[in-house]
């Protein structure tokens, strides 16, 4: 009986590697350079051993240039969410600004600071009323 579960959690175990090592690769986009480093490594150490061999530095350049794609690919992904927050960060202000300017312009004009209300957005008008204060 215990040398049963002792197999049995070795072949869960021997079945969970691979697709816990697929799923983290596709989670990081190392899925290609796994994939190439799996079919070099046995498809082609199996099929053509001594041309694995002999081309071994050119294979190993294969793996390093996916590699050098994927971690470009990190590089622009992240470039792109820089970007991303820095331009949700000026439209942001820029609301911000135009709201100021508008209860500015509405204190300019003598109304109440208490009697507006700014909607979602960034119109300023009367609490009152709904009207814009400041009529474009």
């Amino acid at each position: 009986m215990g040398l049963a579960v002792v197999v049995w959690l070795g072949a869960a175990l021997l079945m969970l590697m691979p697709s816990l090592a697929f799923n983290v690769a596709g989670k990081l986009r190392l899925l290609i350079p796994l994939i190439y480093l799996l079919i070099v490594s046995l498809g082609g150490g199996i099929f053509f051993p001594e041309w694995v061999d002999e081309h071994e530095p050119l294979l190993l350049l294969g793996l390093y240039i996916l590699i050098a794609l994927v971690f470009s690919n990190w590089i622009y992904s992240l470039i792109k969410v820089i970007r991303a927050q820095r331009a949700e960060e000026q439209s942001n202000k820029a609301f911000e600004d135009d709201v100021a300017w508008q209860i500015q312009r509405a204190k300019a004009l003598g109304v109440d600071v208490g009697a507006i209300v700014i909607r979602e957005d960034g119109t300023v008008v009367h609490a009152d009323t709904g009207r814009p204060i400041l009529s474009l």
